[in-house]
């Protein structure tokens, strides 16, 4: 339903973001609104229809144009005129980055998790705001993004990766909260990210033998983070996923997950997972299906100490870590002839280049393939 208001100067002077974006449609002149948005952000908008479809157009910022200057943009639009210049954006934005910093961690609040908002502060803290900090966002050029990422990459290629998205994302915002010009253009878009390599290890079919009896010989100490092993090497869950899972979550063949790192998921179940939850209910008697043992939390928080007693006992590398039962989950997913976006989907990635990244393949298969490969080559050359 819109919110039609007659606008006043002492109305527009006391708008106060909400928590969710919200939009006035101005009394005063048909088809013209003004955008609220949670990080404060005010911009007068309207909306173009072309071909059966309407299109939202941001005429400015209400620092930039007076209610008078954005009806007159409006109508002259409206009459397929240019707006006077009076009534166009500033064509140089004021905003520090800092300042553009500030506004988005604000607009975040509540939307990111506390972990997305930990880590989003420390490459703040610890780079973009040292580098671009003062400067005028508008005055930021392709070399001084370069300058600075390459320095970056040379002790921390990954961590360089991550902060030049971040930075990409906050310019991005800046756009679309109107902030910044509409054509403004990203400096750090030319730039190419570190290549990225494959983190972590697959278990191999010996490894998951050796793993899948020490699991099942568990003593009633570590009963229960050896359940939550099986689940995650049954499912491909991130281990936090399979810690915080309560009962009301876990449906007939699948995991209705309210909360992962890429938001709500739905996890399809294997008969094998769902013969192993089955197990576990006739067992549990608590709202999670591994309820805390001595932790402020509800339900257990980690099972790394007993995962280091597993590893030990079943003999496998050192530096196989929890995690990698997600890598090894992914990998036999690919050489089962799954596709990569299926294996992503199924890990509940939001991007297929993160699901890259995981596929990790025995070296026995490899080399098998490498013997047919070879095979069918030399056959073709007459061998």
């Amino acid at each position: 339903m819109k919110t039609i208001t007659r606008l006043t100067p002492l109305l527009l002077a006391s708008l106060k973001p909400a928590k969710t974006e919200y939009t006035l449609y101005v009394a005063q002149c048909d088809g013209l609104a003004l955008r609220v948005q949670p990080g404060g952000a005010r911009s007068w908008v309207c909306w173009h229809k072309a071909n059966g479809k309407s299109r939202r157009i941001t005429l400015g910022r209400l620092e930039d144009l007076s209610l008078d200057a954005a009806r007159a943009a409006h109508m002259a639009r409206a009459v397929g005129q240019e707006p006077a210049p009076t009534s166009r954006p500033m064509p140089c934005c004021p905003l520090t980055f800092a300042e553009l910093c500030a506004a988005f961690v604000d607009a975040k609040q509540g939307v990111y998790k506390a972990t997305t908002l930990s880590a989003l502060a420390y490459y703040l803290d610890t780079q973009l705001l040292p580098a671009f900090g003062p400067r005028k966002v508008v005055q930021i050029t392709t070399p001084n993004v370069a300058e600075w990422f390459t320095r970056y990459s040379r002790s921390r290629p990954g961590g360089a990766n991550q902060a030049l998205g971040h930075f990409t994302t906050i310019l991005n915002w800046g756009r679309e909260a109107a902030l910044l010009p509409a054509d403004h253009p990203n400096p750090a878009s030319p730039l190419r990210i570190n290549t990225r390599r494959a983190r972590g290890r697959m278990l191999t079919s010996t490894h998951l033998r050796a793993l899948a009896e020490v699991l099942d010989a568990a003593p009633p100490k570590t009963r229960d983070a050896a359940d939550a092993v099986w689940l995650i090497l049954l499912t491909g869950c991130r281990s936090g996923e399979i810690l915080r899972l309560r009962w009301r979550d876990v449906r007939k063949d699948r995991l209705q997950l309210p909360q992962t790192k890429t938001g709500p998921r739905t996890v399809v179940l294997s008969d094998a997972a769902v013969r192993h939850l089955a197990g576990l209910r006739t067992r549990r008697r608590s709202d999670y299906v591994f309820p805390a043992l001595r932790s402020e939390k509800p339900h257990r928080t980690s099972v790394d100490h007993a995962w280091q007693s597993f590893k030990r006992r079943a003999d496998l590398p050192p530096d196989i870590r929890l995690h990698d039962l997600r890598h090894t989950y992914a990998s036999h997913a690919l050489l089962a002839g799954e596709t990569l976006h299926m294996t992503g989907k199924l890990l509940g990635h939001a991007s297929p280049n993160s699901t890259e990244r995981y596929a990790h393949l025995d070296a026995g298969v490899l080399a098998k393939a490498a013997e047919t490969v070879a095979k069918k080559i030399d056959a073709l050359l007459g061998g």
